[in-house]
């Protein structure tokens, strides 16, 4: 190199306003991201309560406050990702299998699967979904989603463990997809059939088969993924588009088998469903204690659901209610954020330490970018944080409180916002009337603009002291006085909710360029990306059906599962792999916990004992849909192909003729 040239290392100086206008630009650009995957469920839920449904939402502020927490915690929880998790996955599962044995290799696979589950952002709502489950209907689910939440995500984990690492021998042995198809799926549906069997285990098989759709999040999908392309690349297939398919299935389907397992486990020592003086009676307390986790928990539920009078003949104490219920509140905040930034650094420590301990001593390689990884780690935890704190406080309200409001299409609804309290009233101004059963129902006459109208008479509104009685209007239901249009009316707006939530799923996007490139371009991204949200459409209203008219669960699940293993037979090992991965990549960290919270809502007001179940409807019928729109597009390629032969072949005859 000549003297004249001279290396010379110059620092661009930026002024700070302009720094400040760059980054401002870049979190702008990521928050808005955010907002549209947030926006639509969000809006169409409160919209359509309060628009169709006439149902004021409670606490709108929270909600609120809850909706801005979601927002901003997604937007640094996946940047952290892009920063630092996913770069590290990247590094380890594509030079790890170059550099670990193969013991070495399958134990990190199951550690990564194990971490990354307690990392995903749904994880920590299925856990806050204990309170919506009355705890005599299901014991034994009650304690899964309380006491013994963390037994379940224990399970979780364990189950995508194992199914890491089947992904990676099915990777490093050139193994076929659909054999494990035909394996795990009569296993699951034949260990669902004999937990069913046990009226106490009955109630978690929804909760075993949504726990397949919450593990396979933003989190779990790119890093399982990643270490089977590694393994691949090692076994020779690294080019092909199709590696690292088929673990996103495995991770949905082993973690319900670990579900259902320790609930049959578990359930000797629980009690049977049952009423509440049952589940309070002296006889079962130490069955009844272990339901709610400790004595003060008990204690606790005993307040909240028996009257003072039946409290005190039981435990000989007056009724005391929990501390947050009443006087000052200036602390639960703050311990509520203590409690959610313990349980992030729980979510991201752990599977951040995996990574870099496997970077930095299998790998053998330095950090890459310090400044990067750390700043991703912050933005991990501080997204965990506010998108934790903003389900708690006030999303999954929304979608329980939608859920909660939509029997008002098929049912009347008491208004006691335009009660009225009428005096003078006693006893012989009711009228009796003898109901079709033989049973006496008692009417008041009240007057009214329009003369005298007679309304039913509940006792508990009457005081007979001061000869007042408190009446309540109806309002008449949304869609008519016919059930038929009032039901039709809420499936019609959960399809819809399942359709827009999907469209906005990022990750399907992803899975749709590598079944273009697959297919050559024959199956387009955006035919892939409308044929699942009309499959998750119509299974989200499979599920809420199966809630509204207390469906059987087990018949659902083998019928529709069976068709899919039916067209999975005749289907293309490649587009198999995509059909049963868009299971779990439709199920996102928005869609997920409001699609529980809407089922838990309306199966409150319905009756049913359990409202799980929704997400797994919404997981199976888009893997019948692309395996139908596979066929339908191979006959069009077909027609394509037999019709250019027959124009190659045209000219050639033309010249054959004398």
């Amino acid at each position: 190199m000549p003297e004249s040239v001279q290396s010379t290392s110059v620092m661009l100086q930026i002024p700070l306003r302009r720094k400040l206008s760059l980054i401002w630009t870049y979190a702008r650009e990521r928050l808005m991201r955010q907002v549209h995957a947030v926006a639509f469920i969000t809006g169409y839920l409160a919209l359509f309560q309060l628009l169709v449904l006439r149902a004021p939402i409670a606490d709108f502020l929270k909600i609120a406050a809850g909706i801005l927490a979601v927002v901003a915690g997604l937007a640094f929880f996946m940047e952290g990702l892009f920063l630092a998790i996913m770069p590290l996955g990247e590094r380890c599962g594509l030079r790890m299998p170059a550099r670990a044995g193969l013991g070495l290799l399958v134990a990190f696979a199951v550690i990564l699967g194990i971490t990354a589950t307690y990392a995903e952002p749904a994880i920590g709502f299925l856990k806050a979904q204990g309170s919506s489950t009355l705890p005599w209907r299901a014991p034994l689910l009650y304690y899964l989603l309380n006491a013994g939440a963390p037994l379940t995500v224990g399970a979780v984990a364990v189950g995508v463990g194992f199914a890491v690492v089947l992904g990676v021998f099915r990777s490093l042995r050139s193994w076929s997809f659909k054999p494990f198809l035909y394996l795990t799926i009569p296993v699951l549906l034949a260990l669902s059939y004999w937990v069913s069997r046990d009226p106490r285990t009955a109630a978690i098989i929804g909760l075993a088969w949504d726990t397949g759709g919450v593990t396979t999040g933003p989190v779990t999908v790119p890093l399982v993924i990643a270490l089977g392309i590694g393994v691949s690349r090692i076994a020779g297939r690294g080019d092909e588009p199709s590696s690292g398919l088929g673990v996103v299935t495995l991770a949905s389907a082993l973690p319900v088998i670990m579900v259902l397992l320790l609930g049959a486990v578990l359930a000797p020592r629980f009690p049977m469903p049952g009423g509440p003086d049952e589940f309070f009676a002296p006889e079962r307390h130490n069955q009844s204690v272990r339901v709610a986790g400790s004595e003060e928990a008990f204690r606790e539920l005993a307040a909240n659901n028996l009257s003072p009078e039946k409290v005190k003949t039981r435990f000989g104490t007056e009724s005391k209610k929990k501390p947050s219920d009443a006087g000052p509140r200036r602390h639960v905040p703050r311990k509520m954020m203590r409690a959610h930034a313990v349980n992030a650094l729980k979510a991201i420590v752990p599977l951040a330490a995996v990574l870099l301990l496997a970077l930095l001593l299998i790998v053998r390689e330095r950090l890459p970018h310090n400044d990067e990884v750390s700043l991703g780690l912050v933005f991990s935890l501080v997204g965990m944080l506010l998108f934790s704190y903003g389900m708690d406080r006030g999303l999954s309200s929304l979608g329980n409180q939608a859920g909660r409001s939509l029997p008002r299409a098929w049912e009347a609804t008491e208004r006691p916002d335009k009660a009225v309290t009428y005096s003078g009233i006693n006893e012989n101004l009711l009228v009796r009337a003898v109901r079709p059963n033989g049973s006496v129902a008692e009417y008041l006459p009240l007057a009214d603009k329009g003369g005298p109208q007679f309304v039913p008479f509940i006792r508990e509104r009457y005081d007979a002291d001061r000869a007042e009685y408190r009446w309540i209007p109806e309002q008449g239901p949304v869609a008519g006085d016919e059930d038929f249009w009032g039901y039709a009316l809420v499936l019609l707006f959960v399809f819809v909710m399942g359709l827009g939530a999907t469209i906005a799923e990022p990750s399907l996007n992803a899975l749709g360029v590598t079944l273009e490139e697959l297919t050559t371009g024959t199956y387009k991204r955006s035919f892939l990306i409308v044929t699942v949200a009309l499959g998750v459409g119509a299974g989200m209203a499979m599920g809420f059906c199966r809630i509204l008219f207390a469906w059987p669960m087990i018949p659902l699940l083998a019928g529709c599962y069976l068709v899919a293993l039916a067209l999975t037979c005749i289907s293309t090992e490649e587009m198999s792999a995509i059909a049963w991965d868009c299971a779990g990549v439709t199920t996102g960290p928005i869609t997920v916990p409001l699609v529980i919270a809407a089922g838990l809502g309306i199966g409150q007001r319905a009756g049913a004992a359990e409202a799980f179940g929704v997400v797994t409807m919404a997981s199976v019928f888009p893997i019948i849909a692309v395996l139908l729109s596979g066929f339908l597009i191979a006959a069009r390629r077909n027609a394509l192909d037999l019709e250019n032969l027959q124009m190659d072949a045209a000219p050639a005859e033309r010249e054959a003729k004398p």
